[in-house]
């Protein structure tokens, strides 16, 4: 989360590799289980259910989604779409069917993905969470194999996109080394780029020049030395909502502002400006992903408590609780201004609404674990924020869904409820068009066309719950 040049005064609040564990605490409707559906199989058909394609606040009611192998086959009203025989039937009458949720910004745990390992209970979080797809900005070796094997099917979780080593001042100091380095990466195999800032407007070009020379996408931090614009005019997309606070200071003022600022350049920051950077943003073709719920917890004042009785919380290790307890009320974050906190958070949900207003594309990510964020119920607590924040229902979902399909050039492919689509959809009990809570109502997930009924997703939970509470080596 915090820039390359932030770290040494705030601290690192990153990778907690013993994190293990995250609940959807909801109530569902039990459901019959399907086995795991093949090309070959006669597959997974919802009868009677409401279809929610999240192009816009349509609800087609009383349809029938059939399913072959990994893709939707049939969407119709279920009176006449009939169901193949053989296929296994899930009664969705008084229930919603949606595409999987993306999260676009996790911290990918290290291992292969099997039960025991922190990658398989990360996966296995996910997944009971409702997340069909992921893409990891920060990933330990291990992620390029993990991500191949749920391509193929030999590991159960969301589909993976996995960024690099991050690109900062002291991991790239020169335009030759950004060069060689995204060389590199794309000959490993990683999927996009990750920057945390403070390479100078040189190197930082170079880095963009060869990642498109290379056909990979730059995702990360903007830091000062290179700034919003020109991020913007590089076609970077922007984690944090980063650079744009510092974009709201007079052109003269050159304080310097970090990622997590509390200080007096606050009040010398005009919202007035907002709608021309949004304009901007939108001219430019950038998603942003904002990371409020993660920032609101930075910036929370006397918040401890009530963070610590969270239920997800018994499927965390203690250590981990306690090394987020420690960050938040010791050091310069408890130190902090209040007013100054508040500020902040004002600043940064200003820019946001700004920046829906201008119709500037937004993604969802959680930037989990680390810091109360566990994964999975990490993602809902980040749409809850983005709500709070005056975003209507739909934005929040198309970002967690459609959004990221088109950032990626996947639409085509992903991220609605239409035949031809993979087959990542949520079975829900109640609309989140009304309330984007109700998409922690899950009564099941499909993931490339397996059912995992609310009982599955629990067994997976209560495995993870296990080995939280086992003895820490």
């Amino acid at each position: 989360m915090m820039s390359q040049a932030g770290r040494g005064s705030w601290g690192w609040l990153g990778l907690i590799l013993g994190l293990v564990g995250c609940a959807t605490a909801q109530t569902a409707q039990p459901v019959p289980a399907a086995s795991t559906p093949t090309t070959e199989a006669p597959g997974v058909a919802f009868v009677g259910v409401s279809v929610l394609p999240l192009d816009s606040e349509r609800v087609l009611e009383d349809q029938t989604v059939v399913v072959r192998g990994e893709r939707i086959e049939a969407v119709g009203p279920a009176a006449s779409t009939p169901v193949p025989p053989g296929a296994a039937r899930i009664d969705g009458k008084g229930r919603y069917l949606m595409p999987g949720l993306v999260d676009m910004h996790i911290h990918l745990l290290p291992g292969e993905g099997a039960p025991s390992d922190l990658a398989g209970q990360q996966l296995s979080l996910l997944l009971a969470n409702g997340i069909t797809t992921a893409r990891a900005l920060v990933a330990p070796p291990s992620a390029l194999a993990l991500r191949d094997r749920v391509a193929r099917g030999e590991v159960l979780g969301p589909l993976l996109r996995v960024a690099g080593p991050s690109f900062h001042g002291k991991s790239v100091q020169s335009p030759e080394q950004a060069r060689l380095k995204v060389r590199e990466q794309k000959a490993a195999g990683y999927d996009l780029l990750k920057t945390h800032g403070g390479l100078g407007r040189e190197t930082y070009d170079a880095m963009v020049a060869e990642a498109k020379a290379q056909g990979l996408r730059v995702s990360g931090h903007v830091t000062q030395d290179v700034g919003l614009t020109h991020a913007l005019e590089s076609g970077q997309q922007i984690e944090h909502l980063d650079g744009y606070l510092a974009a709201l200071l007079p052109p003269e003022d050159t304080t310097k502002v970090e990622q997590v600022e509390f200080g007096e350049a606050l009040a010398r920051m005009s919202p007035a400006r907002i709608s021309t950077l949004a304009e901007a943003t939108k001219q430019a073709g950038i998603f942003n992903a904002p990371t409020l719920a993660l920032f609101e917890i930075v910036a929370s004042d006397g918040a401890v408590p009530e963070l610590r009785s969270s239920r997800e919380l018994r499927y965390v290790p203690s250590t981990a609780v306690d090394k987020w307890t420690k960050e938040l009320l010791t050091g310069p974050l408890a130190e902090a201004s209040v007013p100054g906190k508040h500020r902040f958070l004002e600043l940064r949900r200003q820019v946001l609404q700004g920046l829906h207003a201008a119709g500037a594309p937004l993604l969802v990510g959680s930037d989990s674990p680390q810091l109360f964020m566990v994964p999975g119920f990490a993602l809902h607590q980040e749409m809850e924020a983005m709500a709070a924040a005056g975003l209507p229902p739909l934005t929040v979902l198309q970002a967690a869904t459609r959004n990221a399909a088109a950032y990626f050039g996947e639409s085509d492919q992903w991220g609605s409820v239409a035949p031809g689509q993979r087959a990542d959809l949520l079975l829900l009990n109640a609309n989140p068009l009304q309330d984007v809570k109700l998409t922690r109502a899950l009564v099941g997930v499909l993931v490339r066309g397996q059912w995992l009924p609310r009982s599955e997703l629990d067994a997976k939970l209560e495995q993870v719950a296990t080995a939280a509470k086992a003895p820490q080596r």
